[in-house]
């Protein structure tokens, strides 16, 4: 067939007096929007920071034995909707932790409300203070991270979040406790200062049972150096199974679990962000970080059908070339196929979003891969093809051989027709449509070719994936 149109591709976008007790000195947190090529990224950093650790047992888990654990489950079930725009609508302008518990204490009846309503109050009116980040990691010199002071400049590093959560539960009657541990990515992994201790957080007691928050995590994010709040609730009373994921309490009775882990197997956890778990996600097929291969490497995670993903590889923090990783979609899960160029040490990171989701997408789990062989490339794909959450099941291979046959068989949702246009030709190729599986045999000429599909009320072809010639 000759050419009967143009097409268009689509770039993956790939976003009181008993106060002073235990507080703790200067912990550095923040998480960064980072732009990186046409991909949009959501990453947690937590550059060099410095703890000035806790004495052991000032908040020594053994001394609130027995401590019986809280049903996140059933807590999250409780709307919080109410108090959140409380605590977001009280604009207190003064300096007075007992005074701002006395008022955050009308609004909130139970233990539940109290404890959430600090959270909420926190997080919306405590700005990360990007300038004292800044200073500390240039000059050493950090911020002072008293309560009352936090209070007074509202804006803060890490401690400071925990240091005021503390302060407020005990001035408004809650029992609570600053936890001191290690958060993946808070500092650098080859940094031997901070490799068992370097970020903050805290455990409340609601109704006789207890539960883990993170104000630094809950409160927003820090893009070209300017600190935006964005609050996120799901890091109050988290699943500790979920928690774990990326804090590891120096004290391991504040893990809140029944059996609980070894650093060892912490640090083989992937890292797992907060959007992995509000978008629905679970994982199917590796739940450990450090994965090694000789062959390409097929990992499945569960999505409900309205989330789209995508993926990058990485090599010395480089990013590799789009035929290094292709997600498909496979019925109720996203299938990654990860085709390692060299032998060697990989970053696999996947981000996701809602399909519907005009913003961009958002860092949802990372492994670390070790590949033993050289791998074959994959085809190189474009937007559509996530966003319309098409299936590539052949040729997954990203060179065609020139004047050969081959058979295309791929999954495209909504597609009112498919074709394979030679490049350099300009000849198309109809596939055989069956509902939305479109398969067929296409003679290549010059093996540089792209498979192009049509969707309802768009006259417009849009490019899918891309070949090029074998070798």
């Amino acid at each position: 067939m000759t050419a009967k149109g143009s097409f268009r591709l689509k770039p993956n976008r790939k976003p009181s007096n008993n106060r002073s007790r235990g507080l703790i000195g200067a912990v550095l947190g923040v998480t960064l929007i980072l732009t990186i090529g046409n991909v949009y990224r959501v990453v947690s950093s937590f550059e060099q920071q410095q703890l000035i650790s806790l004495s052991s047992d000032v908040f020594a888990s053994h001394k609130y034995q027995p401590i019986q654990f809280g049903d996140a489950k059933n807590l999250a079930q409780k709307d919080f909707s109410q108090i959140d725009l409380l605590a977001q609508q009280l604009n207190y302008s003064g300096s007075s932790i007992p005074e701002l518990a006395d008022l955050l204490a009308k609004n909130a009846p139970t233990e539940a409300d109290k404890a959430r309503i600090i959270y909420a109050w926190i997080t919306q009116h405590i700005s990360y203070d990007v300038p004292a980040f800044h200073n500390a990691i240039e000059n050493n010199s950090y911020p002072n991270v008293d309560p009352d002071q936090v209070l007074r400049d509202r804006t803060t590093i890490c401690s400071g979040y925990s240091n005021l959560y503390q302060a407020l539960a005990e001035a408004m009657d809650l029992e609570s406790a600053i936890i001191v541990g290690y958060a993946k990515g808070a500092t650098p992994t080859n940094d031997v200062r901070f490799q068992d201790t370097n970020h903050a957080w805290n455990s409340v007691r609601i109704d006789g049972a207890w539960y883990l928050l993170d104000a630094t995590f809950g409160a927003g994010a820090v893009q070209n150096d300017q600190f935006a709040f964005e609050y996120n609730p799901y890091y109050f009373a988290t699943s500790p199974q979920q928690f774990l994921n990326n804090h590891y309490p120096e004290d391991q009775g504040w893990q809140l679990l029944a059996q609980t882990a070894s650093r060892a197997e912490f640090d083989n956890l992937p890292n797992i962000s907060s959007r992995f778990y509000n978008l629905g996600l679970a994982i199917v097929s590796h739940s450990n970080y450090q994965i090694t291969t000789a062959n390409r490497l097929d990992i499945q995670v569960k999505a409900p059908q309205e989330v789209i993903a995508i993926a990058e590889l990485k090599q010395n923090n480089i990013a590799l070339a789009d035929s290094t990783v292709l997600v498909n979609r496979q019925g109720e899960n996203i299938m990654v196929s990860i085709a390692p160029p060299n032998i060697g040490t990989y970053d696999l990171t996947i981000f996701a979003k809602q399909k519907d989701d005009p913003e961009q997408y958002g860092e949802v789990i990372k492994y670390q891969i070790q590949s033993t062989n050289t791998t074959s490339q994959l085809p190189k794909v474009y937007g559509h093809f996530y966003q319309h959450q098409a299936s590539l099941i052949e040729p997954l291979s990203a060179n065609l051989q020139p004047n050969w046959s081959t058979y295309f068989n791929l999954v495209v949702p909504e597609a009112i027709d498919v074709q394979v246009v030679d490049l350099e030709t300009k000849q198309w190729t109809a596939l055989n449509s069956y509902g939305s599986n479109f398969a067929g045999n296409v003679a290549i000429k010059s093996g540089k070719t792209a498979v192009i599909a049509q969707f309802p009320g768009d006259e417009q072809y849009w490019q899918l994936i891309e070949y090029q010639p074998g070798k």
